[in-house]
């Protein structure tokens, strides 16, 4: 999800562009029970079919993103070295109105809530 205004249109073949611009990306481990994380990479999205996808790297890791929060909604599953090492865990209460937000293929109402405390912890987001 896009977290700051960012440059969006049209390309001259009539697809659409997003970005490139400050985007949270949701990651999980592999493994059960770890906690959601949040990541913010710069991020271009371009229309692909129907769908706007990019693609982005953590920790040398090449990450391909496709709509909100870089999973459609959903977090991405990374590395476990990568989830270690890079995100900043999402607060509780976070977590809990994106589990209920009602995204689906899309943010859901925790968007606004999820962006304010992603721009509040840019720095720390940005640097893991």
């Amino acid at each position: 999800m896009f977290i700051q205004p960012c440059p969006h249109g049209y390309t001259k073949d009539d697809e659409q562009y997003t970005g490139p611009g400050p985007f949270l990306i949701l990651i999980q481990s592999p493994r059960q029970g770890d906690a959601m994380k949040g990541v913010v990479r710069s991020v271009k999205l371009t229309q692909f079919g129907p769908w706007m996808m990019g693609s982005t790297t953590i920790g040398g890791e090449k990450i391909t993103l496709s709509g909100a929060y870089g999973n459609d909604g959903l977090p991405s599953t990374v590395s476990e070295a990568i989830y270690e090492k890079y995100g900043l865990q999402i607060p509780q209460d976070l977590y809990d109105a994106w589990n209920k937000g009602g995204g689906w293929n899309s943010a859901g109402s925790e968007a606004e809530a999820m962006r304010a405390w992603a721009n509040a912890n840019l720095k720390e987001l940005r640097r893991k």
